[in-house]
């Protein structure tokens, strides 16, 4: 997949969500940050309320797919979508993981996501709390060497 043809696909999905409250997350962030060179899907947090109204809208145009449960990812909501020449389409809300005997619930923010070039970003900050909280340490690093570096780069 191209650079070109992703840009146009998140600008595709942002249009049709816009009106709800979403961000897109995950590998895109962090190729739109420049810290990956090919994203593994698209991630899209959304508010509990609006998560059914995103299903449905994507289910015109997306195929839903079965997604077993997972052990430690404990979500209210969770759906995957795919259609060919596109990456999947995986979203999420009211976003929990279970560690041990303890379930840690993560609060989506939608009034700290942006807009840029007609796609709603969620913050980096957000994704490093995500990662730390999925246990992804290559991930939470990549992210705090950004957001160093870009503290630093406003101090100058």
């Amino acid at each position: 997949m191209n650079n070109n043809s992703l840009t146009v696909q998140l600008q595709q999905l942002c249009t049709m969500l816009q009106p709800l409250q979403f961000g897109v997350g995950g590998s895109c962030l962090l190729w739109q940050l420049g810290l990956e060179n090919t994203p593994n899907d698209i991630d899209i947090v959304c508010t509990e309320q609006d998560f059914a109204r995103i299903c449905q809208l994507l289910s015109v145009r997306f195929t839903p797919q079965t997604t077993p449960a997972h052990a430690e990812y404990v979500s209210a909501h969770f759906a995957c979508f795919n259609r060919e020449g596109w990456p999947d389409i995986e979203v999420m809300a009211g976003i929990a993981v279970k560690q041990g005997d303890a379930v840690t619930n993560w609060q989506f923010n939608p009034q700290r996501c942006h807009w840029q070039d007609s796609i709603c970003w969620m913050p980096p900050a957000d994704w490093l709390q995500l990662y730390q909280l999925f246990n992804r340490p290559q991930r939470v690093a990549q992210l705090r060497r950004y957001l160093v570096q870009l503290r630093l780069n406003s101090l100058s």
